[in-house]
């Protein structure tokens, strides 16, 4: 498939309240921030980030997997995937997902409350 980038919302706070810190693009949902922020002047707690990413894909059986400290919820075409929305050390979960060809809007949420700052997000098709 193709995979655009992702478009990141980051924000002070663990509750998406705009207006965002900073906005930019990423080309992956790979971070260990470990007790620093994303950047942007947030701290390494209590902030929250939002991707959106457009991509078209071949029809299909997909996977999406999460690895998250502390919470992450993925949503395709505005359906819930994964919901790993907690505070706790790292997790990994996956779901796999039929979706018919086409342009899909994928969105990830995640939150971090204290300690390390984790996530990682990617999907492949079977």
């Amino acid at each position: 498939p193709v995979h655009g980038v992702w478009m990141g919302e980051y924000f002070a706070n663990r509750d998406f309240v705009p207006p965002p810190a900073f906005v930019r693009q990423d080309n992956a949902i790979a971070f260990d921030w470990g007790t620093w922020g994303p950047g942007g002047g947030l701290p390494g707690t209590n902030f929250s980030a939002r991707w959106n990413q457009t991509t078209w894909l071949e029809a299909g059986t997909y996977r999406f997997t999460a690895t998250v400290d502390d919470g992450v919820r993925v949503f395709v075409d505005d359906r819930l995937v994964i919901d790993a929305w907690r505070v706790g050390p790292a997790l990994s979960v996956f779901n796999d997902v039929y979706l018919p060809a086409g342009w899909h809007t994928i969105r990830v949420e995640y939150f971090q409350e204290g300690g390390v700052a984790v996530i990682y997000v990617q999907y492949a098709r079977l």
